[in-house]
């Protein structure tokens, strides 16, 4: 039988932090301009090659703190040491240093990944990035992608077990299907309590896999209220159709007041 973590464990994680760094709460910067991975984009992605693309072209972003006194080149590197696919045979770097002119704030590298060697189990590359006029910031100094082949969503859905947190124990078995709108899967009945919508609905982008969803009652109703789930700020959640891994990033919380579980990880993995 699944038994539900006692809520009342979310009280401990509705500490509110904050931090003010001047009267207007911004926080000011007035060391030498450097060259970083990112404008915002996070430091690490995956990226998917489907089949019959001969190759897939993406951008890796690059910004400075300030816009730029000169003409700068920004060059793009290898990390071969930490790094399992190979230039030339995983990959190509379009143009490896680019000019980024004076006045400009980002650029971006172009890299293909190449589909005839694209795997399922996927490979890493890690990047490095330098200026000719400007340092590398101590932050987004290196750039990780981890590249595989893509696989049909049928691949994906069916039986899974999962380390979860909303349940006790944290084990979870059941079955995500492809849900009834494009693009969509449920994790069937995660969510018992809810005897209206007991499934956990999901929307994903078909070219990354990134997942969202939209704020959902849980059914579950603690001393503080009724229990419901939301996307963790600022985190991602994503699904490899090939290795049959989900990742979800979540926040349980009652709305209206202070309890909250805080970001918490749900993993679920094909069986």
């Amino acid at each position: 039988m699944k038994i539900l973590k006692i809520f009342a464990v979310l009280l401990l994680f509705s500490a509110v932090m904050s931090c003010n760094n001047d009267d207007n709460g911004q926080i000011e910067y007035s060391g030498d301009n450097v060259v970083a991975f990112g404008d915002p984009a996070p430091s690490e992605r995956t990226v998917f090659v489907f089949e019959g693309t001969e190759f897939n072209e993406i951008e890796i972003p690059f910004g400075f703190v300030r816009p730029l006194s000169d003409d700068t080149d920004v060059t793009i590197s290898i990390d071969s040491e930490n790094s399992e696919a190979v230039e030339g045979i995983d990959f190509s770097i379009v143009a490896s240093t680019v000019t980024a002119n004076a006045g400009e704030t980002k650029g971006a590298f172009l890299v293909r990944f190449f589909e005839n060697v694209a795997t399922e189990s996927g490979k890493k590359v890690v990047f490095n990035i330098s200026a000719d006029k400007v340092e590398t910031a101590v932050f987004n100094n290196s750039y990780t992608i981890n590249v595989s082949s893509s696989c049909v969503i049928e691949s994906f859905v069916g039986q899974f077990t999962s380390q979860t947190w909303w349940y006790d124990p944290a084990t979870f078995v059941g079955e995500i299907a492809v849900g009834s709108n494009p693009n969509t899967l449920e994790i069937v009945d995660f969510f018992p309590d809810n005897v209206d919508s007991p499934n956990f609905k999901l929307r994903y982008n078909p070219n990354t896999f990134v997942v969202s969803f939209q704020q959902q009652s849980t059914g579950a109703i603690a001393a503080a209220g009724e229990i419901f789930v939301k996307q963790a700020d600022g985190k991602i959640s994503r699904f490899n159709p090939c290795t049959r891994i989900m990742t979800l990033q979540v926040e349980y919380f009652v709305p209206g007041t202070s309890a909250s579980s805080g970001d918490q990880v749900e993993t679920f993995t094909g069986i």
